[in-house]
């Protein structure tokens, strides 16, 4: 069982500071249980979904920590109401990769439609 406040959410700047601001959040919210189980694993998304957000989105940009019994529930919304597309990246590419890396180190991920916005989510087994 977790052992704080199971939901806690953040305002993130709308730039590319907003993956650190994040991590940091994601390390200050977290319960030893999930601590323990996905830490790495969950700071590398939620630093994905807020670079995303920043990128391919508009402002304001906020992040949602939910530690659940069994995982971990992130968040992060945005202003626009794009949905993230899958892309093909070249080898030489450096970015063009994220939906795919969601995809690939999440339980499930999904899309939000929010009156402001959107909201992309992922879960981490915990």
């Amino acid at each position: 069982m977790c052992d704080v406040t199971p939901r806690a959410e953040v305002a993130l700047p709308a730039d590319l500071s907003a993956a650190r601001r994040a991590r940091g959040f994601l390390r200050d919210q977290l319960c030893r249980v999930h601590q323990e189980g996905a830490l790495e694993q969950a700071l590398l998304l939620l630093s994905e979904l807020a670079v995303n957000a920043v990128r391919h989105g508009a402002p304001p940009v906020r992040a949602v920590v939910d530690c659940r019994v069994r995982v971990l529930h992130l968040s992060v919304s945005d202003g626009s109401r794009e949905r993230p597309r899958h892309r093909r990246a070249s080898l030489r590419e450096e970015s063009g990769r994220g939906v795919d890396l969601v995809d690939a180190l999440s339980e499930a991920w999904g899309v939000r439609l929010v009156p402001s916005g959107k909201s992309v989510w992922c879960e981490v087994a915990g």
